[in-house]
């Protein structure tokens, strides 16, 4: 058998209509890190004001999918800074509901389009039947590299099937 995942070419398909949707709608994928589990969430600068946000994907990102993306039930609580230095990472603890008990967070995505940033948190299914999320919730640190962003204001959502957040930094 060979190493690494196997050809799936529905799936492949899928992300292949899924990115030419999202290039031409002007959409741009950038890199992005998480851990969990995070203990006692602190920032060593000022905190930015995160807001509600409405629920979804939002009108100009969910048409771009060519599946939609399982997302997670709701964005409780994120820390962000208000501030970050050009090419240095920016960091938010994101806490977040999962919903059903029989999934976990696969990966988080980010989606750029001019000074609008995107976090899409993927949730994935545990394997088997048996198998269930210790907690409903948990924090995550999310941190993503500036050095291909240019200086300027910046609003970024984290998306959920419900309750969302929004909050805005500066990138100097």
């Amino acid at each position: 058998r060979k190493p690494g995942p196997a050809y799936r070419p529905y799936q492949d398909a899928q992300d292949r209509a899924t990115t030419a949707r999202l290039l031409a709608a002007g959409w741009h994928k950038l890199p992005v890190r998480f851990h969990r589990p995070v203990e006692k969430p602190a920032l060593d600068a000022e905190a930015a004001i995160v807001k509600r946000a409405a629920a979804g994907l939002g009108p100009d990102l969910a048409p771009q999918f060519a599946e939609a993306p399982k997302l997670l039930a709701s964005i409780d609580r994120v820390l962000a800074p208000v501030s970050v230095a050009q090419g240095a990472d920016c960091t938010a603890f994101v806490t977040a509901s999962l919903g059903d008990p029989h999934a976990q967070l696969g990966e988080f995505s980010l989606y750029r389009k001019g000074h609008e940033l995107v976090l899409v948190p993927v949730a994935e299914s545990l394997p088997g039947r048996e198998l269930m999320s210790r907690w409903s919730d948990s924090t995550y640190l999310v941190t993503f590299p500036t050095a291909s962003l240019p200086p300027g204001r910046y609003e970024v959502r984290v998306v959920a099937n419900g309750p969302a957040a929004a909050w805005s930094f500066t990138l100097r």
